[in-house]
């Protein structure tokens, strides 16, 4: 199996986890968010939405653009419920993945200096893996937020 199509599948399989975690939360719940600096699960699924894009953008563009980041925050608010964010995911990661497939194995060891992480070159391979991390990450605060308010299922 190629990368491309394995880390499509590991993206689908943890964005689906993350998703359904997320479309547990109770109506009442969805912008609670624990102490003040914590974040809500709807806006941990905004961030989802647009994850894809941020990936293509990243693979994509030659420099890191701070002003798109920037934008990308007002489109992320835009989105009101988890049903919205779940639907707009969904549509980017078909173009997240169309890109994953059309990139030659020969370039997944290309890098590209990004500012994350106290700033170093990226391999292709380390910012295609980026939506699964940021699926997982973003779970794990779902679930430690149903924890706080008492829910302590398996979703």
């Amino acid at each position: 199996m190629r990368y491309q199509s394995y880390i499509v599948e590991q993206t689908k399989a943890a964005m689906g986890e993350a998703f359904r975690y997320l479309k547990a939360v109770p109506a009442d719940k969805v912008e609670w968010k624990p102490l003040e600096e914590g974040r809500s699960a709807l806006s941990l699924a905004q961030e989802l939405a647009r994850t894809p894009v941020w990936a293509m953008d990243t693979i994509q563009k030659e420099e890191w653009d701070e002003e798109a980041g920037k934008k990308e925050h007002e489109i992320m608010a835009s989105f009101k419920t988890i049903d919205d964010c779940e639907q707009e995911c969904q549509r980017q990661m078909e173009k997240l993945f169309e890109l994953y497939e059309s990139i030659p194995d020969s370039k997944l060891n290309d890098t590209k200096w990004l500012p994350f992480d106290g700033g170093r070159e990226f391999t292709v391979m380390e910012m295609m893996d980026y939506p699964r991390w940021n699926a997982n990450y973003h779970l794990g605060q779902v679930g430690y937020i149903q924890l706080l308010y008492g829910d302590k299922e398996m979703h």
